[in-house]
Protein backbone atom coordinates (compact mmCIF):
# COMPACT_ATOMS: atom_id res chain seq x y z
CA UNK A 1 0.00 0.00 0.00
CA UNK A 2 1.29 3.30 -0.92
CA UNK A 3 1.56 5.67 2.58
CA UNK A 4 1.48 9.49 2.04
CA UNK A 5 4.74 10.16 3.64
CA UNK A 6 4.55 14.04 4.09
CA UNK A 7 1.33 12.96 6.20
CA UNK A 8 2.87 10.01 8.04
CA UNK A 9 6.00 12.49 9.16
CA UNK A 10 3.49 15.44 10.18
CA UNK A 11 1.37 13.26 12.32
CA UNK A 12 4.21 10.88 13.85
CA UNK A 13 5.70 14.77 14.87
CA UNK A 14 2.73 15.36 16.28
CA UNK A 15 2.62 11.95 18.25
CA UNK A 16 6.04 12.76 19.36
CA UNK A 17 5.74 16.42 20.43
CA UNK A 18 2.97 15.43 22.57
CA UNK A 19 3.72 14.59 26.80
CA UNK A 20 3.68 10.92 26.98
CA UNK A 21 0.15 11.39 29.07
CA UNK A 22 -1.01 12.97 26.00
CA UNK A 23 -0.83 9.21 23.98
CA UNK A 24 -4.33 8.93 22.56
CA UNK A 25 -5.71 6.53 19.86
CA UNK A 26 -6.11 7.93 16.47
CA UNK A 27 -10.15 7.57 17.17
CA UNK A 28 -9.70 9.91 20.59
CA UNK A 29 -7.99 12.33 18.56
CA UNK A 30 -10.73 12.75 16.49
CA UNK A 31 -13.40 12.63 19.05
CA UNK A 32 -14.43 9.06 18.06
CA UNK A 33 -16.16 10.85 14.91
CA UNK A 34 -14.15 8.16 12.74
CA UNK A 35 -12.42 5.10 13.62
CA UNK A 36 -8.54 4.45 12.45
CA UNK A 37 -7.64 4.20 9.39
CA UNK A 38 -5.63 1.31 8.57
CA UNK A 39 -2.60 4.20 7.81
CA UNK A 40 -3.69 5.98 11.52
CA UNK A 41 -3.02 1.99 12.93
CA UNK A 42 0.07 1.75 11.39
CA UNK A 43 1.57 5.26 12.72
CA UNK A 44 0.36 4.58 16.23
CA UNK A 45 1.71 1.34 16.61
CA UNK A 46 5.10 2.61 15.59
CA UNK A 47 4.69 5.32 18.00
CA UNK A 48 3.72 3.33 20.79
CA UNK A 49 6.48 0.40 20.36
CA UNK A 50 9.02 3.57 20.24
CA UNK A 51 7.65 4.64 23.67
CA UNK A 52 7.97 1.24 25.51
CA UNK A 53 10.46 -0.92 26.29
CA UNK A 54 7.70 -3.34 26.97
CA UNK A 55 6.34 -3.11 23.50
CA UNK A 56 7.35 -4.55 19.70
CA UNK A 57 5.70 -5.01 16.70
CA UNK A 58 6.21 -7.34 13.43
CA UNK A 59 4.62 -7.68 10.44
CA UNK A 60 3.14 -11.52 10.38
CA UNK A 61 1.20 -11.73 7.13
CA UNK A 62 -0.43 -9.61 4.23
CA UNK A 63 -4.34 -9.24 3.45
CA UNK A 64 -5.47 -9.99 0.29
CA UNK A 65 -5.40 -6.41 -1.06
CA UNK A 66 -1.68 -6.51 -0.03
CA UNK A 67 -1.71 -4.44 3.63
CA UNK A 68 0.63 -5.61 6.46
CA UNK A 69 -1.30 -7.54 9.22
CA UNK A 70 0.40 -6.56 12.31
CA UNK A 71 0.96 -7.89 15.72
CA UNK A 72 2.35 -5.91 18.53
CA UNK A 73 4.06 -8.27 21.62
CA UNK A 74 3.78 -6.97 25.46
CA UNK A 75 5.84 -8.74 28.00
CA UNK A 76 7.99 -11.16 25.63
CA UNK A 77 11.13 -12.62 26.66
CA UNK A 78 14.01 -13.62 24.98
CA UNK A 79 12.96 -17.28 25.81
CA UNK A 80 9.50 -18.50 27.05
CA UNK A 81 9.01 -19.64 30.32
CA UNK A 82 6.86 -22.39 31.45
CA UNK A 83 4.98 -20.75 34.22
CA UNK A 84 4.32 -17.44 32.17
CA UNK A 85 0.99 -17.00 30.74
CA UNK A 86 1.24 -16.45 26.91
CA UNK A 87 -2.05 -14.83 25.42
CA UNK A 88 -3.15 -14.13 21.66
CA UNK A 89 -5.74 -11.25 21.28
CA UNK A 90 -6.83 -10.71 17.62
CA UNK A 91 -9.75 -7.96 16.57
CA UNK A 92 -11.60 -7.05 13.51
CA UNK A 93 -12.01 -10.33 11.52
CA UNK A 94 -15.45 -8.34 10.50
CA UNK A 95 -14.65 -5.37 8.31
CA UNK A 96 -17.78 -3.42 9.49
CA UNK A 97 -17.31 -4.17 13.52
CA UNK A 98 -15.15 -1.03 14.25
CA UNK A 99 -15.11 -1.48 18.10
CA UNK A 100 -13.22 -4.23 18.35
CA UNK A 101 -10.35 -2.63 16.89
CA UNK A 102 -10.26 1.10 19.10
CA UNK A 103 -10.33 -1.31 21.98
CA UNK A 104 -6.92 -3.45 21.09
CA UNK A 105 -5.57 0.30 20.01
CA UNK A 106 -6.98 1.63 23.27
CA UNK A 107 -5.23 -1.56 25.63
CA UNK A 108 -1.92 -0.72 23.83
CA UNK A 109 -2.24 3.05 25.01
CA UNK A 110 -2.62 2.06 28.70
CA UNK A 111 0.69 -0.71 28.20
CA UNK A 112 2.68 2.50 26.73
CA UNK A 113 1.62 4.29 29.13
CA UNK A 114 2.49 2.02 32.22
CA UNK A 115 -0.58 1.45 33.41
CA UNK A 116 -0.70 -2.41 33.09
CA UNK A 117 2.48 -3.45 34.32
CA UNK A 118 1.41 -5.95 36.54
CA UNK A 119 0.51 -8.08 34.12
CA UNK A 120 3.60 -9.03 32.62
CA UNK A 121 5.46 -10.50 34.86
CA UNK A 122 3.44 -13.52 34.59
CA UNK A 123 2.12 -13.01 31.12
CA UNK A 124 2.82 -12.52 27.45
CA UNK A 125 0.43 -10.78 25.20
CA UNK A 126 0.24 -10.41 21.64
CA UNK A 127 -2.64 -8.24 20.14
CA UNK A 128 -3.70 -8.31 16.43
CA UNK A 129 -5.73 -5.05 16.46
CA UNK A 130 -6.96 -5.51 12.71
CA UNK A 131 -7.11 -8.69 11.00
CA UNK A 132 -9.22 -6.98 7.84
CA UNK A 133 -8.01 -4.20 7.26
CA UNK A 134 -9.44 -4.25 3.62
CA UNK A 135 -12.55 -4.63 4.96
CA UNK A 136 -12.37 -2.31 7.65
CA UNK A 137 -11.98 0.49 5.11
CA UNK A 138 -14.93 -0.32 3.49
CA UNK A 139 -16.70 -0.90 6.49
CA UNK A 140 -17.23 -4.12 5.10
CA UNK A 141 -17.66 -7.67 6.86
CA UNK A 142 -16.01 -9.56 4.34
CA UNK A 143 -12.48 -9.32 2.94
CA UNK A 144 -11.89 -7.44 -0.51
CA UNK A 145 -12.35 -10.77 -1.90
CA UNK A 146 -15.12 -11.22 -0.12
CA UNK A 147 -14.40 -14.23 2.07
CA UNK A 148 -15.62 -14.08 5.77
CA UNK A 149 -12.78 -14.85 7.87
CA UNK A 150 -14.63 -16.03 10.77
CA UNK A 151 -15.99 -18.73 8.75
CA UNK A 152 -12.62 -19.70 6.96
CA UNK A 153 -10.88 -20.87 9.71
CA UNK A 154 -11.19 -24.59 8.93
CA UNK A 155 -10.47 -24.98 5.18
CA UNK A 156 -8.18 -21.68 5.53
CA UNK A 157 -8.26 -20.05 1.74
CA UNK A 158 -7.80 -16.07 2.84
CA UNK A 159 -4.35 -15.03 3.36
CA UNK A 160 -4.97 -13.01 6.30
CA UNK A 161 -6.30 -16.23 8.21
CA UNK A 162 -3.57 -18.20 7.04
CA UNK A 163 -1.49 -15.81 8.36
CA UNK A 164 -3.24 -15.75 11.87
CA UNK A 165 -2.83 -19.73 12.07
CA UNK A 166 0.77 -19.73 11.33
CA UNK A 167 1.24 -16.77 14.04
CA UNK A 168 -0.40 -19.16 16.27
CA UNK A 169 1.43 -22.07 15.86
CA UNK A 170 4.63 -19.75 16.24
CA UNK A 171 3.59 -18.26 19.83
CA UNK A 172 1.41 -21.44 20.96
CA UNK A 173 -0.85 -19.12 23.47
CA UNK A 174 -2.64 -21.15 26.11
CA UNK A 175 -5.41 -18.19 25.78
CA UNK A 176 -7.01 -16.90 22.44
CA UNK A 177 -9.76 -13.87 22.43
CA UNK A 178 -11.48 -12.95 19.30
CA UNK A 179 -13.10 -9.70 19.38
CA UNK A 180 -16.06 -9.03 17.86
CA UNK A 181 -19.30 -6.96 17.53
CA UNK A 182 -22.97 -8.30 17.40
CA UNK A 183 -25.77 -6.26 15.61
CA UNK A 184 -29.01 -5.85 17.86
CA UNK A 185 -30.94 -3.71 15.69
CA UNK A 186 -32.17 -6.05 13.13
CA UNK A 187 -35.71 -5.89 11.84
CA UNK A 188 -36.77 -8.83 13.41
CA UNK A 189 -36.21 -7.75 16.48
CA UNK A 190 -37.43 -4.48 15.79
CA UNK A 191 -41.36 -6.61 15.19
CA UNK A 192 -40.47 -8.58 18.03
CA UNK A 193 -41.08 -5.32 19.75
CA UNK A 194 -37.22 -4.76 22.07
CA UNK A 195 -33.53 -5.14 21.11
CA UNK A 196 -31.09 -7.09 23.12
CA UNK A 197 -28.90 -3.98 24.68
CA UNK A 198 -26.02 -5.97 26.14
CA UNK A 199 -22.58 -3.93 26.35
CA UNK A 200 -20.35 -6.80 26.00
CA UNK A 201 -21.52 -10.85 25.45
CA UNK A 202 -18.68 -12.99 26.05
CA UNK A 203 -18.47 -16.47 24.98
CA UNK A 204 -16.60 -20.06 25.65
CA UNK A 205 -15.95 -23.36 23.78
CA UNK A 206 -18.67 -24.87 22.98
CA UNK A 207 -17.82 -27.88 21.10
CA UNK A 208 -17.78 -30.73 23.35
CA UNK A 209 -14.48 -32.15 22.28
CA UNK A 210 -12.82 -29.18 23.64
CA UNK A 211 -11.75 -30.40 27.23
CA UNK A 212 -13.97 -30.63 29.57
CA UNK A 213 -11.93 -28.37 32.48
CA UNK A 214 -11.12 -25.79 29.92
CA UNK A 215 -14.64 -25.17 29.38
CA UNK A 216 -15.31 -25.16 32.96
CA UNK A 217 -12.55 -22.96 33.81
CA UNK A 218 -13.27 -20.62 31.11
CA UNK A 219 -17.72 -20.95 31.85
CA UNK A 220 -17.73 -20.64 35.69
CA UNK A 221 -14.55 -18.74 36.64
CA UNK A 222 -13.73 -16.52 33.68
CA UNK A 223 -16.89 -15.08 32.77
CA UNK A 224 -18.05 -13.90 36.18
CA UNK A 225 -15.24 -12.03 36.59
CA UNK A 226 -15.46 -10.09 32.94
CA UNK A 227 -19.40 -9.32 34.45
CA UNK A 228 -18.85 -8.77 37.90
CA UNK A 229 -15.73 -5.86 36.52
CA UNK A 230 -18.44 -4.76 33.95
CA UNK A 231 -21.39 -4.15 36.25
CA UNK A 232 -18.76 -2.30 38.72
CA UNK A 233 -19.10 0.16 35.45
CA UNK A 234 -22.08 0.11 35.04
CA UNK A 235 -21.73 -1.65 31.53
CA UNK A 236 -24.07 -4.85 30.88
CA UNK A 237 -22.72 -8.23 30.09
CA UNK A 238 -24.18 -11.76 29.11
CA UNK A 239 -22.96 -15.01 28.55
CA UNK A 240 -22.77 -14.37 24.34
CA UNK A 241 -26.23 -15.74 22.94
CA UNK A 242 -27.65 -16.08 19.35
CA UNK A 243 -30.70 -17.09 18.18
CA UNK A 244 -33.77 -14.93 16.30
CA UNK A 245 -36.24 -13.77 18.16
CA UNK A 246 -37.56 -15.28 21.56
CA UNK A 247 -41.12 -16.17 19.98
CA UNK A 248 -39.47 -17.47 16.51
CA UNK A 249 -37.11 -20.14 17.10
CA UNK A 250 -34.39 -21.28 19.21
CA UNK A 251 -31.96 -19.74 22.31
CA UNK A 252 -28.72 -21.02 22.36
CA UNK A 253 -24.91 -20.46 23.09
CA UNK A 254 -23.51 -19.88 19.21
CA UNK A 255 -21.54 -22.04 17.32
CA UNK A 256 -19.50 -25.72 17.80
CA UNK A 257 -18.18 -24.94 14.21
CA UNK A 258 -14.34 -25.29 13.78
CA UNK A 259 -14.11 -22.47 11.19
CA UNK A 260 -14.47 -20.19 13.42
CA UNK A 261 -11.46 -18.09 15.58
CA UNK A 262 -12.61 -19.70 18.90
CA UNK A 263 -13.30 -22.98 18.12
CA UNK A 264 -10.73 -23.46 15.61
CA UNK A 265 -8.03 -22.74 18.31
CA UNK A 266 -10.51 -24.44 20.90
CA UNK A 267 -10.21 -27.91 19.42
CA UNK A 268 -6.51 -27.58 19.91
CA UNK A 269 -7.52 -27.43 23.57
CA UNK A 270 -7.03 -23.88 23.73
CA UNK A 271 -8.71 -21.62 26.22
CA UNK A 272 -10.50 -19.55 23.54
CA UNK A 273 -13.06 -16.50 24.04
CA UNK A 274 -15.28 -14.40 21.65
CA UNK A 275 -16.02 -11.01 22.42
CA UNK A 276 -19.37 -9.41 21.36
CA UNK A 277 -19.69 -5.86 21.49
CA UNK A 278 -22.58 -4.22 20.77
CA UNK A 279 -22.15 -2.35 17.46
CA UNK A 280 -23.99 1.23 16.77
CA UNK A 281 -27.69 1.56 14.74
CA UNK A 282 -25.46 2.89 11.45
CA UNK A 283 -22.96 -0.02 12.04
CA UNK A 284 -20.08 2.33 12.00
CA UNK A 285 -19.56 5.17 14.70
CA UNK A 286 -22.77 5.10 16.24
CA UNK A 287 -21.96 5.25 20.00
CA UNK A 288 -18.40 4.14 19.14
CA UNK A 289 -16.68 5.39 22.18
CA UNK A 290 -18.80 4.00 24.39
CA UNK A 291 -18.73 0.63 22.21
CA UNK A 292 -14.40 1.26 22.77
CA UNK A 293 -14.70 1.67 26.55
CA UNK A 294 -17.02 -1.43 27.50
CA UNK A 295 -15.01 -3.46 25.39
CA UNK A 296 -11.76 -2.54 26.73
CA UNK A 297 -12.65 -2.89 30.11
CA UNK A 298 -13.79 -5.79 28.90
CA UNK A 299 -10.81 -7.33 28.04
CA UNK A 300 -9.00 -5.64 30.76
CA UNK A 301 -10.66 -7.64 33.30
CA UNK A 302 -10.36 -11.02 31.18
CA UNK A 303 -6.75 -10.13 31.35
CA UNK A 304 -6.74 -9.38 35.00
CA UNK A 305 -8.67 -12.27 36.02
CA UNK A 306 -6.18 -14.73 33.79
CA UNK A 307 -3.03 -12.86 35.60
CA UNK A 308 -4.18 -13.70 38.66
CA UNK A 309 -5.09 -17.50 37.78
CA UNK A 310 -1.96 -18.28 35.33
CA UNK A 311 -0.97 -20.75 37.44
CA UNK A 312 -4.40 -23.33 37.29
CA UNK A 313 -5.11 -21.69 33.33
CA UNK A 314 -1.69 -22.72 32.82
CA UNK A 315 -1.70 -26.11 34.28
CA UNK A 316 -5.35 -26.99 32.32
CA UNK A 317 -4.20 -26.00 29.14
CA UNK A 318 -0.97 -27.98 29.29
CA UNK A 319 -3.20 -31.10 30.49
CA UNK A 320 -5.43 -31.07 28.30
CA UNK A 321 -2.90 -30.90 25.40
CA UNK A 322 -0.56 -33.58 26.78
CA UNK A 323 -4.34 -35.58 26.55
CA UNK A 324 -4.36 -34.56 23.04
CA UNK A 325 -1.20 -36.29 21.62
CA UNK A 326 -1.65 -39.56 24.10
CA UNK A 327 -2.47 -42.87 23.17
CA UNK A 328 -6.54 -42.37 22.55
CA UNK A 329 -7.38 -45.32 20.73
CA UNK A 330 -10.98 -46.16 20.89
CA UNK A 331 -11.68 -42.78 22.42
CA UNK A 332 -15.11 -41.50 21.05
CA UNK A 333 -15.19 -38.22 19.40
CA UNK A 334 -18.69 -36.53 18.45
CA UNK A 335 -18.81 -35.38 14.99
CA UNK A 336 -22.62 -34.63 15.15
CA UNK A 337 -24.41 -32.57 17.90
CA UNK A 338 -27.19 -31.11 18.56
CA UNK A 339 -28.26 -28.43 21.01
CA UNK A 340 -30.76 -29.13 23.71
CA UNK A 341 -33.21 -27.60 26.51
CA UNK A 342 -32.00 -28.60 30.23
CA UNK A 343 -36.06 -27.51 31.13
CA UNK A 344 -35.03 -24.11 32.29
CA UNK A 345 -36.06 -20.49 30.67
CA UNK A 346 -33.82 -17.93 30.08
CA UNK A 347 -34.99 -14.59 31.47
CA UNK A 348 -33.51 -11.78 28.76
CA UNK A 349 -33.20 -8.12 29.79
CA UNK A 350 -34.11 -6.32 26.93
CA UNK A 351 -34.17 -2.74 25.30
CA UNK A 352 -38.35 -1.94 24.32
CA UNK A 353 -37.99 -1.00 20.49
CA UNK A 354 -41.18 1.69 21.19
CA UNK A 355 -40.34 3.33 24.41
CA UNK A 356 -36.48 2.35 25.28
CA UNK A 357 -37.24 0.88 28.85
CA UNK A 358 -35.85 -2.01 30.02
CA UNK A 359 -38.53 -5.04 29.50
CA UNK A 360 -38.06 -8.69 30.81
CA UNK A 361 -38.71 -11.49 28.54
CA UNK A 362 -38.08 -14.95 29.04
CA UNK A 363 -37.02 -17.19 26.30
CA UNK A 364 -39.25 -20.33 26.41
CA UNK A 365 -37.63 -22.65 23.29
CA UNK A 366 -33.60 -22.43 25.21
CA UNK A 367 -31.24 -24.89 24.06
CA UNK A 368 -28.01 -23.97 26.65
CA UNK A 369 -27.06 -28.16 25.92
CA UNK A 370 -24.96 -29.30 23.47
CA UNK A 371 -25.04 -33.44 23.30
CA UNK A 372 -23.72 -35.92 20.78
CA UNK A 373 -26.03 -37.01 18.08
CA UNK A 374 -23.38 -39.01 16.00
CA UNK A 375 -20.07 -40.77 18.21
CA UNK A 376 -16.99 -42.30 16.53
CA UNK A 377 -13.70 -44.03 18.06
CA UNK A 378 -10.93 -42.41 18.13
CA UNK A 379 -8.63 -43.98 14.73
CA UNK A 380 -4.67 -44.26 14.66
CA UNK A 381 -4.43 -41.81 11.77
CA UNK A 382 -5.67 -41.24 8.37
CA UNK A 383 -4.49 -41.37 5.16
CA UNK A 384 -4.25 -38.95 2.22
CA UNK A 385 -4.22 -39.02 -1.04
CA UNK A 386 -0.81 -37.42 -2.51
CA UNK A 387 -2.10 -36.81 -5.72
CA UNK A 388 -5.37 -34.48 -4.46
CA UNK A 389 -3.21 -31.34 -4.73
CA UNK A 390 -6.24 -29.53 -2.74
CA UNK A 391 -5.50 -31.60 0.32
CA UNK A 392 -2.29 -31.78 0.14
CA UNK A 393 -2.25 -27.66 0.62
CA UNK A 394 -4.76 -28.28 3.70
CA UNK A 395 -2.63 -30.37 5.54
CA UNK A 396 0.66 -28.55 4.37
CA UNK A 397 -1.15 -24.93 5.46
CA UNK A 398 -2.17 -26.31 8.98
CA UNK A 399 0.91 -27.26 9.15
CA UNK A 400 -0.23 -31.20 10.05
CA UNK A 401 2.40 -33.57 11.51
CA UNK A 402 2.84 -36.77 9.03
CA UNK A 403 4.82 -40.12 9.50
CA UNK A 404 6.25 -41.78 6.54
CA UNK A 405 5.26 -45.46 8.19
CA UNK A 406 2.18 -46.93 9.93
CA UNK A 407 2.15 -48.99 13.03
CA UNK A 408 2.69 -52.42 12.41
CA UNK A 409 -0.90 -54.77 12.82
CA UNK A 410 -3.04 -52.18 11.77
CA UNK A 411 -5.87 -52.33 9.38
CA UNK A 412 -6.99 -49.77 6.87
CA UNK A 413 -10.95 -49.40 7.04
CA UNK A 414 -12.69 -46.96 3.91
CA UNK A 415 -16.27 -45.79 3.55
CA UNK A 416 -18.42 -46.56 0.24
CA UNK A 417 -21.19 -44.16 -0.42
CA UNK A 418 -24.35 -45.66 -1.29
CA UNK A 419 -26.70 -44.60 -3.73
CA UNK A 420 -28.84 -42.72 -0.78
CA UNK A 421 -26.42 -39.95 0.75
CA UNK A 422 -26.29 -39.93 5.03
CA UNK A 423 -27.83 -36.53 4.60
CA UNK A 424 -31.41 -38.48 2.97
CA UNK A 425 -31.29 -41.51 5.27
CA UNK A 426 -28.31 -43.38 4.52
CA UNK A 427 -25.06 -43.76 5.66
CA UNK A 428 -21.69 -45.07 4.01
CA UNK A 429 -20.90 -48.46 4.36
CA UNK A 430 -17.61 -49.10 6.27
CA UNK A 431 -15.74 -51.69 5.18
CA UNK A 432 -11.94 -53.20 5.71
CA UNK A 433 -9.70 -52.50 2.12
CA UNK A 434 -6.72 -53.52 0.65
CA UNK A 435 -4.45 -50.68 -0.57
CA UNK A 436 -1.41 -51.45 -2.50
CA UNK A 437 1.58 -48.89 -2.91
CA UNK A 438 0.05 -47.47 0.06
CA UNK A 439 3.36 -45.15 0.82
CA UNK A 440 3.59 -44.17 -2.80
CA UNK A 441 -0.17 -43.00 -3.04
CA UNK A 442 -0.53 -41.79 0.44
CA UNK A 443 0.24 -39.76 3.10
CA UNK A 444 -0.30 -40.63 6.72
CA UNK A 445 -1.58 -38.43 9.24
CA UNK A 446 -1.58 -40.09 13.18
CA UNK A 447 -3.93 -38.84 15.46
CA UNK A 448 -1.01 -38.00 18.12
CA UNK A 449 -0.84 -34.90 17.60
CA UNK A 450 -2.20 -31.47 18.67
CA UNK A 451 -4.84 -31.47 15.85
CA UNK A 452 -5.83 -34.98 17.44
CA UNK A 453 -9.91 -34.27 17.58
CA UNK A 454 -9.19 -31.52 14.50
CA UNK A 455 -8.21 -34.18 12.36
CA UNK A 456 -11.16 -36.70 13.46
CA UNK A 457 -14.25 -33.39 12.95
CA UNK A 458 -12.40 -33.20 9.87
CA UNK A 459 -12.28 -36.14 7.85
CA UNK A 460 -14.86 -37.99 9.05
CA UNK A 461 -17.46 -38.12 6.43
CA UNK A 462 -20.70 -37.86 8.81
CA UNK A 463 -19.21 -35.14 10.48
CA UNK A 464 -21.50 -31.94 10.12
CA UNK A 465 -18.97 -29.82 10.63
CA UNK A 466 -16.43 -31.45 8.39
CA UNK A 467 -14.36 -30.58 5.23
CA UNK A 468 -17.23 -32.53 3.21
CA UNK A 469 -19.74 -30.10 4.01
CA UNK A 470 -17.71 -27.59 2.46
CA UNK A 471 -17.59 -26.30 -1.30
CA UNK A 472 -14.46 -26.42 -2.17
CA UNK A 473 -13.92 -30.14 -0.94
CA UNK A 474 -17.33 -31.67 -1.22
CA UNK A 475 -16.08 -33.37 -4.31
CA UNK A 476 -14.73 -35.91 -1.63
CA UNK A 477 -18.38 -37.35 -1.30
CA UNK A 478 -19.71 -39.53 -4.66
CA UNK A 479 -22.28 -41.64 -5.06
CA UNK A 480 -21.03 -45.23 -6.01
CA UNK A 481 -17.86 -44.59 -4.93
CA UNK A 482 -15.14 -44.69 -2.19
CA UNK A 483 -14.17 -41.85 -0.38
CA UNK A 484 -10.47 -41.23 -0.74
CA UNK A 485 -9.67 -40.64 2.69
CA UNK A 486 -9.25 -44.06 5.08
CA UNK A 487 -9.04 -44.92 8.25
CA UNK A 488 -6.16 -46.20 10.26
CA UNK A 489 -6.80 -48.82 13.24
CA UNK A 490 -5.73 -51.57 14.96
Amino acid sequence: MKINYLVFFLTLGLFYSCDPGELKTPAEWNDFKEPSTYEEIIRFCADITQRSQLLEQEIFGHSAEGRDLLVVNAGKRESQKDDRLRVLLFAQQHGNEQAGKEASLFLLKEIAKGYLDHLFNDMELWIVPQLNPDGSELNQRRNITGQDLNRDHLVLEAPETVSLHRLFRKIMPHVSIDVHEYQPYRQSWKEFGAYKDFDVQVGVNTNINIDSNIRWFSLERALPAIEEHLESLGYSFHNYIVGPPPDEGITRYSTTHIDDGRQSFGILNTMSFIFEGKNGRDGFVDMLEHRTQSQAEALKALLDFLANERHEAIEIVTSAREHLVSDRSGEKVAIRTQYAPDGSLLPLHLKSATTGEDTLVMAENYRPLVIPETETDMPLGYLIPRKDQNLMRWVNIHGLYRLNNMPAGTSVYGWYLRPMHYSNGGKPLKRQVDLSDIHEQFIYLPVRQLHSNFLVLALEPMSDIGLVQESSFEYLLKEKEWYPIYRIEY
